[in-house]
C-alpha cells in the first residue's frame, strides 16, 4: 500500500480547485501510470483527516476536496456544480456568540451564478 507515496503531489493537485477523488486519480495517473485508485483514495481521506485538505460535501451530491486554506466559504451552483470560495468577512454581521468558540465550519450557499 502506498498510502502517503502520492501526498504532495495531491496536495499541489488540490491548491486553489475543487476536485472528486476521480478527478485527483486522473491528475496522479498522469504523473504516475501505475498509480491505483483506491490507493489515491486512502491518501485522499488520510489526507482530509489530518486537515491537509478540506472535504466539501454537498446533500446527496459528490464529494470535493481542496488544499486547506483561510476560512471560507462555498458558493454553489446548482446548475453547473461550480464552487467558488468567498471569504468569510464578506458576508455581513456574520458573528458568533461570545460564550461559542468554533473551531470548524462548513457553509455552503446555493443558488446559481448569474455572470
Amino acid at each position: 500500500m502506498k498510502t502517503h507515496f502520492y501526498t504532495e503531489d495531491i496536495i499541489n493537485i488540490c491548491d486553489n480547485k475543487h476536485l472528486t477523488v476521480d478527478e485527483i486519480f486522473s491528475y496522479i495517473s498522469e504523473k504516475y501510470p501505475t498509480a491505483g485508485k483506491s490507493s489515491i483514495y486512502r491518501n485522499v481521506e488520510e489526507l482530509a483527516l489530518q486537515w491537509s485538505l478540506k472535504k466539501v460535501v454537498w446533500a446527496g451530491k459528490k464529494t470535493y476536496f481542496e488544499k486547506v486554506k483561510c476560512p471560507h466559504i462555498h458558493l454553489i451552483d446548482e446548475i453547473t456544480g461550480d464552487i467558488i470560495d468567498m471569504d468569510i468577512e464578506k458576508i455581513p454581521h456574520f458573528t458568533l456568540p461570545a460564550w461559542f468558540e468554533a473551531n470548524d465550519y462548513d457553509i455552503k450557499i446555493f443558488g446559481k451564478f448569474t455572470k
